[in-house]
């Protein structure tokens, strides 16, 4: 079944996310907050598509820049991580950031630079940092990419559609 043509019906996704998968991103986090004060961290979650389920099996840490207030990557390390994505045979499902507060919405800034715009994509707002955790998602302002926006799920949709399972994930740190 195509990536994009699944969101654009009205039956909902399930998206399986494996508990190492919320470990390593807010291990990633953390270590971007520890830089100093207000450093946001940035990760990709990647994975396979099948039917109306889609798995993430892997956490991508991307070479980011990340001062006071922002994140952001360079289109050299967006290359290497299509590369490695590529390699894989996996489909980014998710972009994962973090904020300073416990503010969960997509600010104008996440809107217009968030570095892959694409139907259906996936963008995760963690607050404080994720000095706290991600668990239970519902605290996470979770967005949907869809007809050239953000669209956030509320907190049913997100206990609905967003399972977390036992299986195992893969971590990239592309950091270096």
């Amino acid at each position: 079944m195509n990536f994009f043509r699944i969101f654009k019906r009205k039956n909902h996704i399930v998206y399986k996310i494996p508990e190492s998968v919320i470990d390593d991103t807010v291990k990633v986090l953390q270590d971007y907050a520890s830089l100093g004060l207000s450093h946001e961290g940035l990760v990709y979650w990647c994975g396979v598509i099948h039917d109306k389920q889609i798995y993430i099996s892997a956490v991508f840490a991307p070479k980011a820049d990340s001062t006071e207030g922002s994140v952001s990557t360079s289109h050299a390390s967006n290359f290497v991580f299509v590369k490695e994505l590529c390699a894989r045979d996996l489909v980014q499902i998710a972009q994962v950031h973090s904020h300073p507060s416990t503010s969960v919405g997509h600010s104008e800034g996440d809107d217009i630079l968030t570095s892959f715009k694409a139907e259906g994509l996936v963008s995760i707002v963690v607050p404080n940092y994720g000095k706290y955790g991600m668990l239970p998602l519902h605290k996470c302002g979770i967005h949907l990419y869809r007809n050239d926006s953000f669209h956030r799920f509320s907190n049913k949709q997100i206990r609905k559609q967003f399972k977390i399972v036992k299986t195992s994930s893969k971590f990239v740190d592309m950091r270096k």
